[in-house]
């Protein structure tokens, strides 16, 4: 696939990759800014050595959602907001695991967003609108 087959109406069609990247560094300049806390939530497993023998790390659980946010609500009260942020390219559709994951953390009351771009995230924060 060449540059030009990735373009679609007169923009670039990113990657999910790319996207959690531009996503990832939004959100580390947020939070060195005192305005949230998040973490990368990373499903699966991954292999670490020490010495001679190699031990398996159980990550989160598959379906789990790419990113963490705690943030507060836009007022003058400190009244925690939880995020759970899954990102997505232009095309690409939650797993059933993705979909079970999203319904056990929206009947804890959190949040559970969908983005497609950094555009979207910085809706679901609102921080340049409120000046936060």
């Amino acid at each position: 696939m060449t540059r030009l087959d990735k373009i679609q109406n007169g923009k670039p069609s990113l990657t999910e990759s790319q996207i959690l990247r531009a996503i990832a560094d939004y959100l580390q300049y947020a939070q060195n800014q005192g305005k949230l806390y998040y973490t990368r939530l990373n499903s699966g497993s991954a292999f670490v050595k020490r010495g001679n023998k190699f031990y398996k790390i159980q990550l989160c659980e598959e379906g789990t959602a790419d990113f963490f946010v705690l943030t507060k609500l836009q007022s003058d009260l400190w009244i925690p907001r939880i995020i759970f942020v899954e990102v997505k390219s232009e095309k690409g559709r939650a797993s059933p695991a993705q979909n079970a994951f999203q319904k056990l953390v929206e009947n804890q009351l959190a949040e559970y967003v969908v983005v497609r771009s950094l555009g979207d995230l910085e809706g679901v924060l609102g921080f340049e609108k409120n000046k936060t």
